[in-house]
């Protein structure tokens, strides 16, 4: 099946024209070889299958490039692995900045609204995949078309819910699939078997990490929200606390989910972050006004002031009466 015009052939017919010396077919893809004035390296570019590809941008020396991102609407997906070096990115109109460095992995999704880019490489070497979503899809049975666009879409939301480029250290697996491309070579058909296998692998794992890890934090930004509404309302009623049940169930949550939120921002269980929250009520109401312990005992929402005194001690070490009576000759 014929490969329509897409942003990543633009791009390579861009740096061939502009930027190399002369271009070479290899058994497997086409080898690019800048030329001097611009730098010392080349780009091996391997098309694996109809809309998945990968490539190998090695550079010697500094290098400064540039690409017109305007026009195009290709669904594609760019991930990739920096074996050495660095790369600096400067996207515009917005001036955001970014730094590639050894170790670390990258994913860009293409269609996007950044407008230009501007490239610094310095003795960098990369490996890029490309994954052309619109053309791989049209290889999957039309029964099951919608359900993989939808869950595609999914996965990348939840990758790029801040920003286009993702840039972070890689995992354990990502660097030793990286190392396994790396001691492919490519002479022969089974080389190309090795390479394609390690490309897909490559790309399925490091996906999959990034769409876990994204909502894992989701989850968790969720979660903290749901406990920071809980403690405001504790904070507020501490004369009429509500139970964990009655809490979750305000909350939306369950109170599995609401134990197990406070445990990790608190460092506590509701119970005792209640208490907590009482006593602090309890210290600056004995601090900063007149009022009796009886009086105190019914504003934190005790009944009994022998039970809030004992209580109160086994946080202080004092008694209410004793730490008022230290605080006033302090």
């Amino acid at each position: 099946m014929k490969v329509n015009r897409n942003i990543v052939d633009v791009y390579f017919e861009y740096i061939e024209d502009k930027y190399c010396s002369k271009v070479m077919e290899k058994l497997i893809g086409k080898k690019y070889v800048l030329a001097e004035k611009f730098g010392s390296g080349n780009l091996l570019r391997v098309t694996i299958e109809d809309g998945l590809e990968i490539s190998r941008f090695m550079i010697t020396n500094t290098m400064e490039m540039d690409f017109d991102n305007r026009g195009f609407n290709d669904d594609i997906l760019h991930v990739g692995y920096c074996y050495s070096g660095d790369a600096k990115i400067l996207m515009l109109p917005n001036n955001k900045k970014y730094i590639i460095k050894a170790g670390d992995i990258f994913v860009y999704r293409m269609l996007n609204d950044a407008e230009y880019f501007k490239f610094m490489y310095k003795e960098v070497d990369i490996v890029s995949i490309h994954m052309n979503f619109d053309v791989i899809k049209n290889a999957i049975n039309s029964i099951g078309e919608g359900k993989l666009k939808m869950d595609w879409q999914e996965n990348l939301n939840n990758i790029f819910s801040r920003d286009i480029l993702i840039i972070e250290e890689a995992s354990y697996d990502i660097k030793k699939i990286a190392e396994e491309i790396d001691s492919i070579a490519l002479k022969n058909m089974m080389g190309y078997m090795k390479l394609k296998l390690k490309t897909i692998e490559f790309l399925s794992i490091l996906i999959e990490e990034k769409n876990n890890k994204n909502i894992g934090e989701n989850l968790r930004m969720e979660e903290k929200e749901c406990v920071n509404k809980a403690k405001n309302i504790i904070d507020n009623n501490l004369q009429g606390i509500l139970s964990v049940k009655e809490l979750a169930s305000v909350l939306n949550t369950s109170v599995y989910k609401l134990q197990k939120g406070f445990k990790n921002f608190t460092g506590d269980t509701v119970y005792e972050y209640i208490k907590r929250a009482r006593i602090e009520r309890a210290e600056y109401l004995l601090e900063n006004t007149d009022m009796s312990i009886i009086q105190i005992t019914n504003e934190i929402g005790y009944e009994n002031p022998s039970k809030f005194a004992n209580l109160f001690k086994r946080y202080n070490d004092v008694t209410p009466l004793k730490y008022r009576k230290r605080r006033v000759e302090n």
